[in-house]
């Protein structure tokens, strides 16, 4: 079976990043809260922190376990099929693949980056990359799995 990988590099440093802010942001309303300042700063001190750990939060939720977790494998695949660990599917039932890159949703927290799947039953699959590739990785990801859904994905007769 061949992999596709995150680094824990990657992980810790987004993880140790995130907390930072999310540090910062427990400062800010330490300081409108507990520090002699005027209004306005304690508005802005209190906004920025409304907005800022739920964004930074939503990274530092997502990145450690997975820093912490010895298996950094997201997908796994062979000649007949893909699995990312909870559902497997054979590479003819796959049409296509697509990517969409992390957004903000409602209540700004942060949509995970996935990968789609598109499958031949009009359904689709996607897997969650959590923020643990970087856009070099995401690249060579796609190129090999188009790669490979082309070359594996004939029907089978």
């Amino acid at each position: 079976m061949n992999t596709i990988s995150y680094r824990k590099s990657v992980a810790w440093g987004k993880a140790l990043g995130s907390l930072l802010f999310v540090l910062a942001c427990l400062f800010l309303l330490y300081a409108a809260f507990f520090m002699d300042t005027t209004m306005v700063r304690k508005f802005f001190c209190i906004t920025a922190a409304i907005i800022g750990i739920p964004f930074f939060g939503g990274y530092l939720v997502v990145c450690l376990p997975r820093a912490l977790k010895s298996d950094t494998h997201l997908l796994t695949y062979d000649q007949n099929s893909i699995s990312d660990g909870t559902r497997t599917v054979a590479w003819s039932e796959i049409s296509k693949i697509s990517y969409n890159g992390a957004s903000i949703r409602k209540g700004l927290l942060p949509q995970l980056p996935e990968l789609i799947f598109h499958l031949k039953n009009r359904d689709t699959w996607t897997v969650n990359t959590y923020y643990l590739l970087t856009d070099t990785e995401i690249q060579s990801v796609m190129k090999l799995l188009r790669g490979l859904i082309s070359r594996n994905g004939k029907e089978s007769k």
